[in-house]
């Protein structure tokens, strides 16, 4: 996801948040991540020269959740293998060094939160730095609504509506259970509701309407119209309440969010990671999971962890069949990276964060806080429609739109282009989507079989931890609490 609306009205209007303090907060997280991760404990290591002796698991995919569920497993004494069908590791992260050069651009995943426990606790534990994102107070963000560019005074009035808006919501968030949010009080009324609906019912001007529109749509990736009000609540419940609309958004990895995902492959090592080897049928029998993949080679485990986007479970055979009601939607999110030749908004007293109800929600400096002043990456966001009209145009069509789209933050943006490489998750062969977030009606229904399992198989991505849907922790967490809920259930953990 990308930082909100809300979240740059509010650094430009709302009270500041000074760095240490800042700091601080990430220390607070970091303490109460103490008890997420099997392998923090004494008690558990990594068993690398030795054969484990618990039981065997086999991990359907090497992106985060993947990757996290698999290495705390192997600290617990598992006996993991881990299978990717791309040729790399990551999943829906993936760092470029090649796109501007000595800068890293994302090309997926990319922003962390101050309030992301288990991303905090793995950069601790494998020493990554995060870098701030800048936060220029002297600067406007542009912000373009209805056709008309906002200025100092809409803009502020904005903000203040928002805030009264959002803090509703918060209120309505406070009763729910963010791990299990189908137990919370209310929760099959909640889930049927639409965002959309109560957008509409709140006592605020129709441009605040359209704002929060915006970038609820833009951030979740589907029109508010199919986004689950439960699923809502329960993001900003496990944000935080204040803390979701404002922390969730404030980091990136020093050097790229890909290494996080090759600490961990490091970790589990290359005996047990295959890559390049797409499953084709998943067996559930009762004693046994059956894994056959696409160069014929079939694997025998005690218990699967299907950790890939469910747009891409159709590829896979499934004997028993999921349920039919099993499946959450998926978002459609796209990124245009861009690459110019300096900072220009600067001179014209601009920020790189611009948002939109065109084409283009969002856009943000993607080389934030790298040093040099030349060679700078502008990223452009887009979410749901607004993504798929971008998705219909290709070629020389597609960079004429998104010209003439920043031109209306940016007029100088034509003579800065230096090129541009447009990541499309939602044609790509492994991914198929963006994010997901779940349909009204979804939480209550979807949400209990996959944190349960079926049997032998069992659940884990950011689809399956609503508490932080969308983003990498919500990846990290699930693989992360997965892993500890099995060893919970075996007596490894008490």
């Amino acid at each position: 996801m990308s930082r909100s609306l809300y979240a740059r009205l509010a650094q430009r209007f709302g009270p500041k948040v000074d760095p240490i303090t800042r700091r601080e907060m990430l220390k607070g997280t970091l303490a109460a991540a103490g008890g997420l991760l099997i392998s923090n404990s004494p008690v558990f290591g990594l068993l690398q020269t030795t054969k484990p002796k618990g039981k065997r698991v086999v991990v359907i995919g090497a992106g985060f959740s993947g990757l996290a569920c698999a290495f705390e497993l192997l600290a617990a004494g598992y006996d993991v293998t881990v299978l990717e069908a791309r040729n790399r590791v990551g999943g829906r992260v993936v760092s470029f060094s090649d796109f501007i050069k000595d800068r890293n651009v994302e090309g997926g995943g990319e922003l962390i939160g101050s309030n992301h426990p288990t991303w905090v606790a793995y950069a601790s534990k494998f020493g990554l730095e995060f870098l701030d994102v800048t936060e220029a107070d002297d600067l406007e963000a542009p912000i373009v609504l209805e056709g008309k560019k906002l200025d100092t005074e809409t803009a502020k009035k904005l903000y203040e509506e928002m805030e009264a808006a959002l803090g509703n919501m918060n209120a309505d968030a406070e009763k729910i259970d963010p791990d299990e949010p189908w137990k919370s009080e209310d929760a099959a009324a909640l889930d049927k509701r639409p965002v959309a609906e109560w957008v509409e019912k709140q006592e605020v001007s129709p441009l605040c309407k359209r704002g929060i529109t915006v970038q609820l749509t833009a951030d979740n990736g589907v029109a508010t119209s199919k986004q689950s009000y439960l699923g809502m609540l329960t993001a900003v419940k496990g944000g935080g309440l204040d803390k979701y609309w404002t922390e969730t958004e404030v980091y990136r990895c020093k050097g790229g969010n890909q290494q996080l995902a090759k600490k961990l492959a490091s970790e589990i090592g290359e005996q047990r990671l295959r890559i390049g080897l797409p499953v084709t049928d998943v067996t559930v029998q009762d004693d046994r999971v059956v894994i056959k993949c696409s160069d014929g080679r079939t694997l025998e485990a005690d218990e699967v962890v299907l950790a890939v986007p469910p747009s891409t479970w159709g590829k896979i055979h499934f004997e028993p069949d999921l349920p039919s009601t099993l499946k959450p939607q998926m978002g459609v999110n796209v990124k245009y990276l861009t690459a110019v030749k300096q900072r220009f908004w600067k001179e014209a007293g601009l920020s790189a964060d611009a948002l939109g109800d065109g084409d283009v929600s969002m856009t943000w400096e993607s080389t934030d806080n790298q040093p040099g002043d030349e060679n700078i990456g502008l990223t452009c966001f887009s979410g749901g429609p607004a993504a798929e009209a971008c998705r219909s145009r290709r070629g020389e069509a597609l960079d004429r739109a998104y010209a003439a789209e920043l031109k209306k933050f940016y007029p100088a943006f034509s003579e800065q282009f230096v090129k541009a490489r447009f990541m499309d998750w939602p044609g790509d062969n492994w991914t198929m989507a963006s994010y997901s977030f779940a349909a009204p009606g979804q939480v209550t229904t979807v949400g209990p079989i996959l944190r349960k399992g079926l049997g032998r198989l069992h659940f884990a991505g950011e689809h399956a931890c609503y508490k932080f849907v969308g983003y990498m922790e919500g990846a990290l967490n699930s693989g992360v609490s997965l892993a500890k809920r099995l060893a919970q259930r075996d007596g490894v953990l008490k």
